[in-house]
């Protein structure tokens, strides 16, 4: 086996297009006597001569004309690789992959940081992936997704801690997160509806309203805390449509089929031809963040992380 190492590439790449000893150890900052060496170290190794010495300069022989394109072709692969490795270690390069969910979609910094990712770093490969939060933290353990942008209620438990060294994929995978921002409930109308100029509404006035649930939904209240807020204000709730994503919520309220309860908080926007009327009277916070794997952020999730972070402020 040859025993070749990248300096001898180097020195010799560097003697052949200099054509002179002492040019080349100009060109790599050695002696003279380096470069003399470890070119005879290396015709060595490959039993033929490289060059002719002649008075003022060297010559390639044959095997010389025939070894210096796949030299020369070898390390511009080399310093190619070395300067996309050294982007990917920036988070200039690569790919990222970031989940989301139907309310995701109506707030404004998931838009902006988006874009701007796009701007700033165009040599990363962003990929969204529609994913509701209750599918994010297996996605990310499985590793098909880096990030991802998710809501809760209040009293959900949002990251469990590790109970052993199991395999990834698993529910007590333990994740870090930055709060982008909490919110609160709103009942979204549509605009024509008689509830459209309210200022605030109340529990209490929605007693009778035709309410389209999302019951699966991890921040707006399923059909247990929805009949707990309903019969504390004495009576039950009259829910028309379950549905599956925020999304088809107002699609369906914006065409007069029912109201819905909805969260609220800056940055969020719904479509215009509806009208989102705080609620007064109820405590239910909601919490908006990004999430990941616990000591797994690559250099481009990071940069991600500061674009959001920057955003948020």
């Amino acid at each position: 086996m040859l025993s070749v190492e990248l300096r001898h590439l180097r020195y010799f790449m560097a003697a052949a297009e200099e054509e002179h000893f002492g040019r080349a150890s100009d060109r790599l900052h050695v002696t003279r006597p380096a470069v003399s060496q470890i070119i005879a170290d290396l015709e060595s190794e490959l039993g033929t001569p490289l060059f002719e010495r002649l008075a003022h300069r060297v010559k390639l022989t044959a095997a010389g004309r025939a070894l210096l394109p796949q030299i020369q072709s070898v390390m511009a692969n080399l310093e190619d690789s070395l300067a996309m490795a050294r982007r990917v270690g920036q988070g200039k390069s690569g790919s990222l992959n970031i989940g989301y969910g139907s309310l995701t979609l109506l707030h404004s910094l998931f838009r902006d940081s988006v874009k701007q990712f796009h701007e700033v770093y165009p040599d990363v490969n962003l990929s969204l992936v529609e994913l509701s939060t209750s599918e994010q933290p297996r996605a990310l353990a499985e590793g098909r997704i880096s990030a991802g942008f998710m809501h809760f209620g209040p009293g959900r438990t949002m990251f469990r801690k590790r109970k052993s060294d199991g395999v990834a994929g698993q529910d007590e995978t333990v994740l870090d997160w930055f709060k982008i921002q909490t919110g609160s409930l709103g009942v979204a109308v549509p605009t024509d509806h008689k509830f459209a100029n309210r200022k605030s509404l109340s529990i209490a006035d929605l007693k009778g309203e035709p309410l389209v649930v999302v019951p699966r939904s991890s921040v707006s209240p399923g059909y247990g805390p929805l009949y707990a807020l309903c019969q504390k204000s004495g009576f039950e709730p009259r829910t028309v449509q379950e549905v599956q994503s925020t999304v088809t919520q107002l699609n369906l309220v914006t065409v007069g089929l029912g109201v819905g309860l909805v969260v609220t908080g800056k940055g969020f926007s719904y479509p215009p031809n509806l009208c989102v009327v705080p609620l007064e009277d109820v405590n239910y916070p909601t919490t908006f963040v990004l999430g990941w794997v616990k000591g797994e952020k690559d250099p481009a999730l990071e940069r991600m992380i500061e674009i959001i972070k920057e955003l948020a402020k």
